[in-house]
């Protein structure tokens, strides 16, 4: 699927399809205004400016000049109010036709969506009867009204998607609503943008959207994925990983988002450990997590000192990520 730049000039779905003309007419109308008022000021520069033998005239007041920059923005702010009202009423209409429900759960410096049980033929509920649940990916199917529930868990967030439009702060306590559609096929990118600490820069996004005779398919193999972490083993090298500081510089789609370190969300299916243990199997991964620079001098990833039972839980884990 195409990635789209986040770019709001590019709508892809309704509700940035109602956002976008009325961006830029209220950026041209600014570029006017300051056309305008620079324009002015540069010809007052000119014209008046101080030269020999030459005293500009003074003059207090000008009836005609002060009621129309009196009158002027009064219209033009009367006339955004109207059309962002206009606006206003579709994108906050977050119920009417909505065909699927996905709560957002905003932490520093991720998202968690929790999906409903079903939609349509797709089946997003893993085998121990909850609903499936992902970190920074959400996927939905096009043409479909989507309605997010969103609160946070910490401080104040945002949810931003600009292809899709909109924007809701996620706040502590409370749920806020938005909808997203998306009319194609596409991976968009998003973030937040309300400054959250240290991580903000990061803490980002994806929405994917799918076919709807492909979404079925897609629900099938996340659910399947989800179910190899309810496995005794598999579930506690998850939560080690999570835990320590693997999940500060590695990441995993779906449960850590680390910037510094490889993603790892594939690791099972790669060719090679640090370009020099192959193939990828738990003895190998045993050794490198064991003592890195021992294996590779040099190395950024320093000896943790884990134990054996932590190690092998968290190579038991990493086998999984195919």
């Amino acid at each position: 699927m195409p990635v789209l730049p986040p770019w709001v000039s590019d709508p892809a779905g309704p509700v940035a399809r109602e956002i976008v003309p009325l961006y830029w007419f209220m950026f041209g109308a600014a570029v006017l205004v300051l056309a305008i008022v620079d324009g002015g000021l540069i010809y007052a520069g000119i014209k008046y400016r101080e030269r020999p033998g030459v005293a500009a005239k003074q003059f207090h007041g000008h009836n005609l000049l002060e009621l129309a920059w009196t009158v002027i923005p009064t219209i033009m702010v009367i006339i955004f109010s109207v059309l962002s009202f206009q606006r206003l009423l579709v994108l906050n209409d977050i119920d009417t036709g909505a065909q699927m429900t996905v709560k957002v759960h905003a932490r520093q410096w991720t998202f968690q969506f929790e999906y409903p049980q079903a939609f349509g033929d797709a089946a997003l509920v893993t085998r121990d009867g909850k609903a499936l649940t992902a970190q920074q990916e959400l996927h939905i199917p096009v043409n479909t009204k989507v309605k997010l529930e969103i609160t946070s868990e910490d401080v104040i967030h945002s949810v931003w998607v600009p292809n899709l439009g909109g924007k809701k702060d996620a706040v502590p306590g409370r749920v806020t609503g938005l909808w997203l559609e998306a009319d194609r096929a596409g991976t968009y990118k998003g973030q937040c943008f309300e400054f959250c600490g240290d991580g903000h820069a990061d803490m980002l996004l994806i929405v994917v959207a799918h076919p709807k005779n492909e979404y079925a398919a897609w629900a099938q193999r996340a659910v399947a994925e989800a179910d190899l972490f309810l496995d005794p083993a598999t579930q506690r090298g998850s939560e080690l990983f999570k835990t320590l500081a693997c999940a500060g510089c590695h990441k995993i789609e779906g449960l850590t988002a680390g910037t510094v370190g490889p993603e790892l969300t594939h690791i099972a299916s790669k060719a090679n450990i640090a370009g020099v243990l192959s193939p990828v199997n738990e003895e190998n991964l045993t050794r490198w997590i064991q003592n890195p620079p021992a294996v590779k001098p040099g190395t950024a990833m320093p000896a943790l000192g884990l134990d054996a039972e932590t190690i092998d839980a968290i190579v038991k884990f990493l086998l999984t990520r195919k």
